[in-house]
């Protein structure tokens, strides 16, 4: 039986690899599109896993001036 999920011992780090959930390590960012993208790769399994960590912080702060003049 897996535990409440409102423990903090049972919440999953969203750099954990969804297929054997180790730890990845980031290796490319990127922000071009608007999205704050980040590639992960898993060094236990070998896999690289693309994480969209929503707007990029530049994007929004463009958006806010624009909408100011």
């Amino acid at each position: 039986m897996e535990p409440p999920l409102n423990k903090p011992e049972s919440q999953r780090s969203p750099t954990d690899c969804p297929k054997c959930g180790k730890e990845m390590r980031l290796v490319e960012r990127s922000s071009m599109s608007g999205d704050d993208m980040q590639t992960y790769r898993c060094d236990d399994c070998a896999q690289e896993h693309i994480m969209n960590f929503g707007t990029a912080l530049w994007k929004v702060l463009s958006d806010a001036r624009k909408g100011d003049e």
